[in-house]
Formats: structure tokens, sequence, C-alpha cells
């Protein structure tokens, strides 16, 4: 009996601790600072996201014809040596994901609206990781020139010399091009667009003896928005954007994003950080969408993205403490108001019962002692 473990609350012995307590006492869950209420070490528990085999959950095989299956259509593997993104094991694809691969075959230009931290940009990099595809990627603040998109004329080395932007360079070499926040770009990007958003659209770089770009047989072009069409009531969240007319909307076949669903955000978090538990993801998930929903309800300015859920749940485990690993990770980022509403959030949801009780909780004695 010396290799079973203890559990100091109710005295159940077993020699892998973490189902019981993820069960019968969910609210202290299996991170290491609640781990210490029953004096377990996190090596004595092996937790199931360590482990990624369960073969019923991997959607995308390779073809044999070169191609690579995503969410059920088949796309082209290019395997580019540039600009490819990095591919994150643990992404979940959502459905509307099978209408974008079949847009991406028939050359769609494709527009992502939804609020911020949805998963708008990632998901077109997920796929362009998972074929070997070059992307490029411009934000379109009011920074962004269209010397900076479109090309422009430089001195180098002493001589007077055309540096292709972002535009010319991702439709000559075959990239794909993503667009974020096209809702706040400048008028003068836009109309530079019009054109090469057309079927079999070029450009004409007028600065360059007006010498016509046309497009490689791969490039791509993708945009993403938080006010665009349905999004367009929520214009208030998001200051500086501009409203797009239909005649450039029209150019797109636009997808309103969601966030992921709540089980599927905890398969997210426990899939990519190690030693977390699936109880402990849930309390962060309810934590996200409960600052999300007060974001909607402009109780306060900002929301929460799965990718600050991930960097919190990381420093979590550092910390061991969900407040001191929300500081550098949620407040520091926010306003003063915003973050006092989300450390109440973070109080209701992540405080396990027994530390409110456990100065006058009594001794219970183990099952297995004779007293």
């Amino acid at each position: 009996m010396s290799d079973l473990l203890t559990c100091k609350v109710c005295g159940y012995q077993s020699k892998n601790l973490e189902p019981h307590i993820d069960v019968e006492h969910e609210d202290l869950g299996g991170i290491e600072w609640y781990l210490e209420e029953f004096g377990v070490e996190i090596s004595d528990i092996v937790h199931p996201s360590l482990f990624h085999g369960d073969d019923e959950e991997i959607e995308e095989v390779i073809v044999k014809d070169g191609s690579k299956k995503i969410k059920g259509v088949d796309l082209k593997i290019i395997g580019s040596e540039k600009f490819v993104p990095e591919s994150n094991p643990a992404y979940v694809l959502g459905d509307f994901v099978e209408d974008i691969a079949l847009d991406i075959i028939e050359n769609k230009k494709v527009l992502l609206t939804g609020h911020t931290g949805c998963g708008k940009t990632s998901v077109i990099q997920e796929i362009a990781s998972q074929i070997g595809q070059g992307t490029l990627r411009v934000n379109l603040n009011a920074q962004t020139t269209v010397g900076d998109f479109v090309g422009l004329w430089t001195v180098k080395g002493g001589e007077t010399v055309w540096i292709d932007g972002a535009l010319p360079t991702a439709m000559r070499d075959g990239h794909w091009l993503i667009l974020d926040e096209i809702d706040f770009a400048e008028p003068e990007i836009l109309a530079v667009l019009n054109a090469v958003l057309e079927k079999n659209g070029t450009l004409v770089l007028k600065e360059k003896d007006q010498e016509i770009v046309r497009p490689h047989e791969n490039f791509r072009i993708f945009a993403t928005a938080n006010t665009v069409g349905c999004m367009q009531d929520f214009r208030g969240l998001y200051q500086g954007a501009r409203p797009l007319n239909e005649a450039f909307l029209d150019r797109w076949r636009v997808y309103y994003v969601e966030y992921l669903p709540e089980d599927q955000e905890v398969q997210v978090i426990t899939n990519s950080i190690q030693r977390m538990t699936k109880t402990i993801a849930q309390r962060i998930v309810m934590v996200g969408n409960m600052v999300r929903e007060a974001f909607v309800k402009e109780e306060i300015s900002c929301t929460f993205s799965l990718r600050r859920m991930l960097d919190w749940s990381e420093q979590m485990i550092r910390k061991k403490n969900p407040m001191i690993a929300a500081e550098s990770t949620i407040f520091s980022k926010i306003s003063a108001e915003d973050a006092e509403v989300i450390r109440g959030i973070i109080t209701r949801t992540m405080t396990p019962k027994s530390t409110a009780t456990k100065k006058t909780k009594p001794t219970v004695k183990s099952r297995t002692s004779k007293y």
C-alpha cells in the first residue's frame, strides 16, 4: 500500500488521485497550488492532456495526391520555403473552416468579421501552416501608407530603386495576404484594392511606369474586421473603425466568426498547457466568457481572447495563483476600472470553496485509519 497516494481531505487512496480530485473535489482542481491541499506533488500525477493519441479527434490527414484534407476538403500542399506560419498542434478548426477551404480552391476573396480575439487571423494562418503556404500579414491601421502597401521608390546604394510593398510581393510570389482590421484602413488603400479584388484582378503600379502585376496561381487574399456587416452595431466598441460600403463588401465573401464553443476552448487549453487539468481549464474559459459578455454589454472596454486565456494559463502554472498570474497577463494591459471588474469575476470563479473554510474545516480521518 506504500505506493498509494492519500487524499488528505477525505482519505481516499489511489495511485493516481487526479480523477478523484476532478470528480469529488472539482472546486479544488488539479493544478499545483490546489494539489498542495492534498499533499500531492505534480510529478506524482500523470494528466491525460500529456498524451495526444486520440485518433478520433484527428481530422486532417495527408492524401496521396499531394494534398491535405482540411475539414473534409482537399487543399493542395504548397510546401513554400518562406513565410509559412508556425503550426499549432493544439489548434481546433471550427466547422465553418470547410467553407473557407472551398473558397480557397475557388479563389474567392474571404473576409472574416467578429469580435477581437475570436481567431479570425489565426484560422487562416493555421490552414496555411498545414499546407505549407507562405503568408504575409498586414495590419491596416492609420499608420499604414499606400507606399507600405503597394511599394515606393527609394535610394539604395546610391541608386534609386523600386521596393515592392506587401500586395505586389504576395501577388508575384504566390503568397496568401491577410489584411488585418480592414475597417481601419485608409481610403487610399481601399481604392487600390478594388481592381485586385475583381475576378482575375490585376494591380497597376502607377508610380512604376504603369507596370501591371498579375497574380500567381497560389495568391489568395483575406481580410479581417470587427465592425463589418452584422457587426456594425458594435462600432462604438471599436473606436476608429470606418464603415465599408456595400460595393466594396460585394467583392468579398463575408463570414461571421464566433468564439470557439466552451468545450473546444477547454480542449485547446489542456492540449497546449502541460500540467493543466480540465477542471481548471473550464474555470478559465468561464472567466473568459463572463468578460466577453460584459464587453458586449459595454460594461467594460476590453474582451478576452483565447490567446489571453493561454497566456494566463501558462503564468498560472508558474505562479500557482490565478490572481497573481493575471497581473502580467491581464490587469497590466487594461484600465484600472476594467481590471477591478475582472478581479471580481476571477475571485468568484477561480477561488476554491475550501480556501474560504480552510482555517475552520475539521480534520477528516483517513478511511484506512483504524480510529
